[in-house]
């Protein structure tokens, strides 16, 4: 398991989620193939993910706050 400050896309392993939650109340989640999808690259931090997606509640971008749900090594959350 990576610290948040450091991980990247290509660190997220099958099972693992990105929760992005905006400051209006909306939250996802969200798997390394659906951000691939969304544009992101497998080098780019996590936490840069809050300016690039916008949400689709309140169609703001930049207001998000990233978070991820690592699978414990017994594939368990």
């Amino acid at each position: 398991m990576v610290p948040l400050y450091a991980a990247r896309i290509a660190d997220l392993g099958a099972g693992d989620l990105v929760q992005i939650e905006c400051a209006c109340g909306h939250v996802t989640l969200l798997t390394a193939p659906m951000l691939a999808t969304a544009g992101a690259t497998a080098e780019q931090k996590l936490l840069d993910l809050s300016a690039q997606l916008r949400c689709r509640e309140c169609d703001a971008r930049g207001r998000a706050v990233v978070s991820v749900k690592w699978r414990d090594e017994r594939g368990k959350m």
